[in-house]
């Protein structure tokens, strides 16, 4: 029996150095020695900008607990060895991004690339479109913004500012030939030369050098324990792409407009965002609509999706924290959280508690971090629950079922409609009600109505004073309608004391309501809604046609 393993993972970490030179700072450190399973680290100054240092450990095995403890831990002494020689000549090492002095110009930002090995031309077709396909989804969990400076709502600064990033176009055939004809395609159609260039990329193999994958979406973060959780999401997508790979499954293409209004999204509001559902009807400008999913709850389904995968990679909810905490909170009732913002509360603290928490997050490798921590101190019965949730999720190995359809937290387009009193300041919730058909959300109308039943305007409708009505009524209750009120206002079609009244006309001759609005007062428009004049506006169509 053969059991299908994690690809081996070249991560790199880039921080920033303010108050001295990068390259005099990497000289004048004392780094430690790797251990067996690890090859040297490669540390690059001044790349990819001034002020800027990459450390990059090549080729690590990432594939159980016992492996990540190692690898990050050494990599937490080196940057605590930066971290000393930086404080010996007067600096301070720290994520990028990070501004200290608020007088001070804005702080470069940068990324934390990574590279997946992958074992033929096949797994690395799947692997690029597997990303490709959730390439919005990563950049909404782990965009970063500026610290320390304004307010910025942004999804990933970095790529919003950038003019060298470009969306990963579908992989449609494995091998090295194919990539040079896909090269040619794209110079020739859309100016791309470099296929580095997109969030994506494929790297062809060389003799003695396996191909790879590279992952150019994902920005520098704050913390080695937000760096961990991030690898590992991305090992377990490497390891269901080479699963795919042995069961001779490929990766169904996307359309582009759809990866490019998506990740557009991602990148200007990151886990606020509205993606677009392929093949289903857009989303309207502000955020409703039934064919769009949020980005928050695409990361909430990724994650569960890949829960067989992170049991063989024996991972654990407390590594996954800066991952579970900015999806999973709000339905505990809490405000999403991150690392960065951590890092936001400590700018507004005391002179030099910023400088001093971007130096101990950075170099911290624990699983969870910081995050850990200030959860335990300000809700520790909900981290426990969310914790022990993940676990035995974790424990199972296999999909849960417990996501729902759609996100629990009201959109902004349903901000005035939540049910309960449907009075006038209710209006626009009354309207949008009644074009479905339907009555008030429920309980007592403010205009002089009251519905009582099981759902939209149905029930007992009580007005100013008409014959009674009941039975055979149109409404969606199946109680019986009392419609008193001089206008009519009742439900249309029913049968009355004093004969049926036929297609929406009362007893008086006037029009009736034949959405069951509720004993709303007005003149009954074709689709059910009952409208009325405003003070100050003039008169609607309704009302002139009545006059």
């Amino acid at each position: 029996m053969t059991r299908v393993g994690p690809s081996r993972h070249s991560l790199t970490k880039t921080v920033a150095v303010t108050g001295a030179e990068a390259g005099a700072v990497l000289g004048g450190a004392r780094l430690p020695l790797p251990p067996g399973s690890l090859g040297a680290p490669e540390i690059v100054p001044d790349a990819p900008g001034p002020g800027l240092l990459t450390v990059r450990c090549p080729d690590a095995w990432l594939g159980t607990s016992a492996a990540r403890d190692e690898t990050y831990g050494y990599l937490a002494d080196v940057l605590a060895a930066l971290a000393d020689s930086a404080r010996s000549l007067r600096a301070t090492l720290h994520a990028p991004g990070v501004q200290l002095d608020a007088n001070g110009p804005r702080p470069a930002l940068a990324d934390d690339p990574h590279a997946m090995c992958t074992v033929d031309d096949a797994e690395q077709e799947v692997l690029v479109n597997l990303l490709r396909r959730h390439s919005p989804t990563l950049i909404a969990l782990t965009g970063r913004v500026r610290v320390g400076g304004p307010a910025d709502r942004a999804g990933s600064r970095r790529l919003l500012e950038s003019r060298e990033h470009l969306a990963t176009r579908y992989l449609a055939a494995p091998g090295a030939r194919y990539l040079e004809h896909h090269r040619g395609e794209l110079r020739r159609r859309e100016g791309i030369s470099d296929l580095l260039r997109m969030d994506v990329a494929p790297v062809v193999g060389r003799p003695g050098v396996a191909a790879e994958v590279v992952i150019r979406c994902v920005d520098a973060q704050v913390s080695l324990a937000d760096l961990r959780a991030q690898a590992l999401l991305l090992d377990a997508l490497a390891l269901k792409a080479r699963r795919m790979a042995a069961r001779g499954l490929r990766e169904t293409d996307v359309a582009q407009r759809v990866i490019d209004t998506d990740r557009t999204r991602a990148v200007a509001e990151g886990l606020r965002a509205q993606f677009v559902k392929p093949g289903g009807r857009d989303v309207g400008a502000d955020g409703g609509g039934s064919g769009g999913v949020s980005a928050r709850l695409a990361g909430r389904r990724l994650l569960r999706e890949l829960v067989p995968e992170l049991t063989l990679l024996e991972a654990s909810a407390l590594e996954l924290l800066p991952l579970l905490a900015p999806l999973e909170l709000p339905d505990l009732g809490l405000r999403p959280l991150r690392t960065q913002d951590l890092l936001g509360r400590a700018a507004a603290g005391r002179p030099g508690e910023l400088r001093d928490c971007a130096e101990a997050q950075l170099c911290d490798p624990s699983p969870g971090g910081a995050l850990r921590e200030a959860l335990r101190e300000t809700s520790p019965g909900r981290l426990e629950l969310l914790l022990a949730n993940w676990d035995a999720f974790l424990a199972g190995g296999v999909v849960p079922t417990d996501l729902p359809a759609a996100d629990s937290r009201p959109r902004r387009g349903d901000h005035n409609n939540r049910g309960g009193r449907g009075g006038q300041g209710d209006r626009s919730g009354q309207r949008a009600q009644n074009r479905k058909g339907g009555g008030a959300p429920g309980g007592r109308n403010g205009n002089g109505g009251e519905n009582r039943g099981s759902s939209n305007g149905g029930g007992s409708n009580r007005g100013n004073g008409s014959p009674l009505n009941r039975g055979n009524s149109n409404s969606n209750s199946t109680g019986r309608n009392d419609n008193r009120g001089d206008n009519g206002s009742g439900v249309s079609n029913s049968r009355s004391d004093k004969g049926r009244s036929d297609n929406g006309r009362s007893d008086d001759g006037r029009n009736g309501n034949r959405g069951g609005s509720g004993g709303t007062r007005g003149g009954g428009s074709a689709d059910g809604q009952q409208q009325r004049r405003r003070p100050g506006r003039p008169a609607d169509r309704t009302d002139r046609r009545d006059s």
